[in-house]
């Protein structure tokens, strides 16, 4: 099984999942019950891992008081159960963000293993489909595709023929969740390994034609990194993708060359990180402050009242590559989310921190995820707040200065609209005319969809 990847989506989750037993709350009695309903090391039958599942929210889930009793044994799949009981208040949906899906799946994600295309996509305001990102060494990069090239079709469906397919799956499906999404399925069948997707494409009023073949590849998490004069001053510029297990080497290298070109302030694009491991966060908080955040509660992590004995904090300190850095700007959009946020809202108590781009994503809290035979459940354990106790950001971390997500240019131009509006702000404490301008318009081709790879901020994977 590969976990695939194709595109910027609003965020899926394959969440599916005893019997009805379970009907008071009794906290860990829940295993035993599931224990002896369906006895045997062996027994992975769905009734068993739901019933699995439901105890482990029903202990551990951050809102587990306000899930209803159900029976498990009655859902067809790990995911439907999971999203029946996903917290809800007055009908508005808090809990965006439990899932489940297969336990190699989850591994790989972490691990950095991708498959598929390798590309994220986005709408500008005519409804025109651009590619935003190609990540290094994926069938797309090999293939010659750029981020800013329009797509106009693939293996002969144009996209208005696609939006049309949707549509028609929308009006018969009664799901919301196909709002603005494009049926792929008659695209191609993306788990095949080496399946030819014709692509159309147009770049500079030039019509292009390429065939990208699916397949592996290996995603970094520091996309690229560059060093920019800003009337003087020595700025960094990284460009992080995503909290996984390699970035904690890719980030020491890059602050390693920071450090050594004695840069004097930071900008950091995380426009499309969906988050990751919390490790990461609290490596990136440390790389950017260092001394400043020395001894200090940067990050705090509180569970719920029955695991409130294992609430604990990550301390800072300085790292081999460690910075002090006093001024850091974060180039934002709506899929900037989880970890992401808490490195954002970290570090606010301690450094000047500026927002350029859009309103993140608003994920405060957290997962640890639990193993159950070959599947995994991944639900909300965990709040998180900074040194001061803030973290109440579910709708978003505003930002300073509006700016558009400019693919016209390549990350790290310093032509490219987001780094142009950071580097002023930096430099100036102001925002620029279009900026000001932006905040007043709410333009749908300024908000961008969550990224398919949003999986959340995970403190310790299989720790309960």
């Amino acid at each position: 099984m590969r976990y695939v990847f194709l595109t910027v989506i609003v965020l899926t989750v394959f969440v599916s999942g005893c019997d009805a037993f379970l009907t008071h709350d009794t906290d860990l009695e829940y295993y035993s019950v599931c224990e002896r309903k369906y006895p045997g090391e062996d027994n992975c039958s769905q009734p068993y891992v739901n019933c699995i599942a439901y105890a482990y929210m029903r202990d551990w889930y951050l809102w587990y008081d306000k899930i209803p009793f159900i029976d498990p044994g009655t859902y067809e799949t790990l995911g439907d159960m999971v999203k029946a009981l996903r917290y809800e208040d007055e009908g508005v949906l808090i809990d965006r963000f439990s899932y489940s899906t297969k336990k190699e799946e989850h591994e790989d994600y972490y691990a950095g293993k991708r498959y598929g295309m390798g590309t994220s996509w986005k709408r500008d305001e005519e409804n025109k489909l651009f590619i935003t990102m190609v990540y290094p060494t994926s069938p797309a990069d090999v293939a010659g595709l750029k981020r800013g090239q329009q797509i106009l079709a693939m293996n002969g469906f144009t996209v208005e023929e696609l939006d049309a397919n949707a549509a028609y799956n929308k009006e018969h499906s009664g799901d919301d969740d196909f709002v603005k999404r494009t049926d792929w399925s008659n695209v191609y069948d993306a788990e095949n390994e080496g399946e030819p997707v014709d692509m159309k494409l147009l770049e500079k009023g030039e019509d292009l034609e390429t065939t990208v073949y699916l397949g592996d590849y290996s995603m970094k998490s520091v996309l690229k990194t560059a060093i920019v004069d800003n009337g003087g001053t020595k700025t960094g510029y990284i460009h992080f993708k995503a909290f996984i297990t390699p970035s904690e080497q890719e980030l020491n290298d890059a602050f390693a060359e920071f450090k050594k070109e004695k840069i004097e302030e930071l900008v950091v694009d995380m426009r499309y990180n969906g988050g990751g491991l919390v490790r990461i966060s609290e490596q990136l908080i440390n790389l950017i402050a260092g001394k400043t955040v020395k001894d200090e509660h940067i990050i705090k992590i509180l569970y719920n009242d029955k695991h409130s004995d294992v609430n604990s904090h990550y301390t800072g300190k300085v790292l081999e590559s460690s910075m002090d850095l006093k001024k850091v700007a974060f180039i934002t959009t709506k899929g900037t989310a989880s970890a992401s946020e808490m490195v954002i809202n970290s570090l606010q108590p301690f450094v000047d921190v500026s927002i350029i781009g859009d309103t993140t994503y608003g994920k405060p809290v957290g997962m640890n995820a639990k193993n159950i035979c070959d599947q995994t459940i991944v639900p909300i354990t965990f709040k998180n707040a900074n040194a001061v106790d803030f973290g109440d950001y579910y709708h978003g971390i505003s930002a300073n200065c509006n700016s558009v997500d400019d693919y016209k240019h390549d990350f790290g131009d310093k032509d490219e609209a987001s780094l142009k509006e950071a580097l002023n702000y930096l430099k100036t404490g102001k925002c620029s005319e279009t900026a000001l301008t932006l905040r007043n318009v709410k333009s749908q081709y300024i908000e961008d969809l969550i990224p398919f790879e949003l999986k959340g901020m995970n403190r310790v994977d299989y720790t309960f």
